[in-house]
């Protein structure tokens, strides 16, 4: 994460709300992809951003990114929340969104029916 933030300090001259969204997206992909900020897949000068961003093309690439420890029923939640990081870490900071605003999109990208049945299951059990 270091990486990125370094980078968009070297752009901007300061570290701005848009630049921790930036890293909290690259945190995101993270976390949803199982992959480090920088992997020799990934290809010479690439890093997770620009991995994720050249396989968002359609739901089956999608797919590939999630992390292939995250149980098949989760797949599509850890999809909704790449998507929520590909916003955070657009090239234009103007274009990602507040920190307010990316924490209502996770709020609002609710898990799947059976991860909250767990949920309750586990604080009332």
């Amino acid at each position: 994460m270091l990486i990125f933030m370094m980078t968009e300090y070297a752009y901007t001259s300061n570290v701005t709300e848009k630049s921790d969204v930036y890293s909290f997206g690259v945190v995101l992909m993270e976390l949803v992809t199982g992959k480090k900020p920088v992997e020799p897949e990934f290809g010479e000068n690439k890093d997770i951003v620009s991995w994720v961003c050249s396989n968002f093309r359609s739901k089956e690439s999608v797919l590939e990114l999630v992390d292939s420890t995250i149980a098949k029923h989760f797949k599509e939640d850890a999809i909704k929340v790449l998507r929520i990081a590909t916003l955070c870490t657009a090239k234009v900071p103007s274009s990602r969104p507040s920190m307010r605003k990316l924490v209502q999109m996770l709020e609002e990208a609710e898990p799947s029916a059976m991860f909250s049945n767990k949920v309750i299951v586990t604080i009332d059990g």
